[in-house]
């Protein structure tokens, strides 16, 4: 196997390793490479060490995390509507890969030195911030308001699965839209 492909291969194997719910660890050298079938040895050609490892994971699940708030942007609508996409598609994210979102957001005092921000995540945030700005919402509401009422469905969906919700997920996702003067 080449390089490049083993490399993407052991990625890939972290990732897929990571993904479960409440997979609050990356996963060691050692286990993706049994599952990539390779040698310890092997993945040493590829990471240097767990924290490479780490590092290019956090990397890894930023990059797809980003790509699928963009993906869901369509510049072509009203602000508030894209608010609301940004919003579903944050939470639909975040729901649909609870290991990888821990990892991402719930797991920097683990982490550590190996904990990356990279700035994409900024630069979002300032995206949404102009569109808040847009629909009108006054200086008191910011996008990072936005974030932590997000990130608040997605971590208490994730960290109490068997719970029955009184709301669901799109009805509390308006709530905060109407809670800050921005309905539909």
């Amino acid at each position: 196997m080449r390089a490049e492909g083993l490399h993407s291969k052991l990625l890939a194997a972290a990732v897929e390793l990571a993904s479960p719910r409440l997979a609050t660890a990356v996963p060691s050298l050692r286990a993706v490479a049994r599952a990539c079938g390779v040698s310890a040895t092997a993945v040493y050609r590829h990471f240097s060490s767990q924290s490479d490892l780490n590092r290019a994971l956090l990397m890894h699940i930023d990059s797809v995390f980003i790509d699928a708030m963009a993906a869901s942007d369509d510049p072509g609508l009203p602000p508030l509507k894209r608010l609301h996409q940004f919003a579903h598609a944050y939470v639909g994210w975040g729901t649909q890969h609870p290991g990888l979102y821990q990892l991402r957001f719930e797991s920097a005092d683990q982490l550590g030195a190996d904990y990356v921000r990279t700035e994409a995540a900024d630069e979002l945030l300032t995206d949404v911030d102009a569109l808040l700005r847009a629909c009108g919402a006054g200086p008191d509401v910011t996008a990072e308001d936005l974030w932590c009422g997000l990130h608040g469905l997605v971590s208490l969906r994730v960290h109490k699965p068997g719970r029955v919700w009184s709301v669901g997920l799109e009805a509390q996702i308006d709530r905060f839209f109407t809670l800050w003067g921005l309905g539909r």
